[in-house]
């Protein structure tokens, strides 16, 4: 009987065999990989079976070495000792590899559709981002300037909207990043919500590390999207509703999964807002996406493009199929990949007049929008000075001037834009007619 478990629905029978080898009358055959003999049907570690590796030693020259030495035993063994820990650790890091991408493809592909809550592979993509951000050195990342313009757009875009003594909202809040550029600002309150436990966790400790704010911080586990605020809020009774400021940066595309997500942000947003409060964030500029899309031809089954910082994969063509319009404003869906930041993540376009026509219907007034190329430009000479010297080398350019360059500037100046709206009027739940 084979020891073997049974192949997963979303694997190839090719990566199956790869893995684990073939079976055949309930003896393990073997699969040859240059001079190792892979043999399957081997003990298990509690994930499959491990194949026990049997090298054939190469013929070595005659040496001085003693008689025991030169015995063909003897050889067999010492390169048993001196190969068989790093060979072994490369073939399971290979099979965990090859797991990992087989689990996250057959995830996304379960989402696409819509068999899936995308909500669960978000939050799993960011509890394991914050687990590996810890272990590396954020000033070696390969992206440190881009995210040093993204900084600098939201340095820009806080300190535009808010003013000192304000209560914000932070949806999405991740591991408290802009805690400081709300301590520039001069914030009374700060108050952080985060589908990731493990951001929050983060942020908690980032706070804990800044001596030097004077605000008070309440950070919270909560879904910002799938839910009403008040089941995360409740139990936070210092929480200072209703807040002069509601932010949202980069995560407001996971809302447009359903019409119905989408509501629910906006509505979480319109309670949380004073009358003359701010709304502010940054998406995915679905202008940008319409221009690449446009520019393939029907027959592409699956579009994408990118370089080699970002890359953007839609799961079919029906926007060209179309007419190169979307079927609905919403769940349209590409996976995106960001170089040591976003690992093949499912987001959603988030068509901007269907976001404005949204926000209309909750009191909110669309006061600004352009892409961060253009709010850099317009922003920058009011900052340039008052960015300390590690931030403006950060952000100069090879021919001196400030922004981003290369690869790194589709994948932030173009692909993203700002918006900011205000709240003008209260917005009332339609009643709900009970049943006579």
């Amino acid at each position: 009987m084979s020891a073997k478990p049974e192949k997963p629905v979303w694997m190839s029978q090719e990566d199956y065999d790869r893995q684990y080898g073939t079976v055949a009358n309930g003896e393990p055959s073997t699969v040859l990989e240059g001079n190792s003999k892979i043999t399957s049907g081997a003990p298990t570690n509690g994930i499959g079976p491990v194949p026990i590796v049997q090298t054939t030693p190469a013929p070595t020259p005659t040496s001085s070495a003693s008689p025991a030495e030169q015995e063909p035993g003897f050889k067999i063994q010492k390169r048993k000792h001196e190969r068989y820990d790093q060979e072994e650790k490369l073939r399971k890091q290979r099979a965990q590899k090859l797991r990992e991408e087989q689990l996250k493809r057959h995830e996304i592909e379960m989402t696409a559709n819509r068999s899936m809550n995308v909500d669960q592979i978000v939050r799993e993509h960011y509890n394991e981002r914050t687990i590996i951000a810890n272990r590396a050195k954020r000033n070696l990342s390969p992206i440190i300037k881009l995210r040093n313009f993204n900084n600098a757009i939201k340095y820009m875009l806080i300190d535009k909207y808010t003013k000192p003594g304000d209560v914000v909202l932070e949806l999405g809040c991740g591991k408290g990043g802009d805690l400081r550029k709300y301590g520039a600002a001069g914030i009374s309150q700060f108050i952080g919500i985060d589908i990731s436990n493990a951001s929050i966790q983060e942020a908690h400790k980032r706070y804990r590390s800044m001596r030097n704010l004077d605000y008070q911080v309440v950070l919270i586990t909560g879904d910002c999207f799938g839910e009403s605020l008040g089941v995360a809020v409740v139990p936070f009774p210092d929480c200072r509703f209703p807040c002069d400021i509601v932010s949202t940066q980069f995560c407001l595309h996971y809302a447009f999964e359903t019409e119905e997500k989408a509501r629910r942000a906006l509505l979480n947003v319109a309670k949380s807002l004073k009358i003359g409060g701010h709304f502010f964030g940054t998406i995915p500029d679905s202008e940008f996406i319409r221009y690449k899309l446009n520019k393939f031809p029907k027959d592409v089954e699956k579009p994408s493009w990118g370089n080699s910082i970002y890359k953007v994969s839609f799961e079919d063509n029906s926007y060209q199929k179309n007419n190169y319009e979307f079927k609905s404003p919403y769940g349209q869906m590409y996976t995106y990949w960001l170089e040591d930041a976003i690992d093949n993540v499912p987001e959603y376009v988030v068509p901007f007049e269907t976001l404005r026509s949204l926000a209309d219907e909750y009191g909110l007034e669309l006061v600004s929008q352009m892409p961060f190329n253009k709010f850099f430009v317009q922003e920058i000479p009011k900052w340039i000075e008052r960015f300390s010297p590690r931030m403006r080398e950060g952000l100069q350019r090879s021919d001196g001037r400030y922004g981003v360059e290369g690869d790194e500037k589709e994948a932030a100046s173009y692909f993203y834009t700002m918006f900011a709206f205000r709240k003008i009027k209260q917005y009332t739940e339609p009643e709900i007619e009970q049943p006579h």
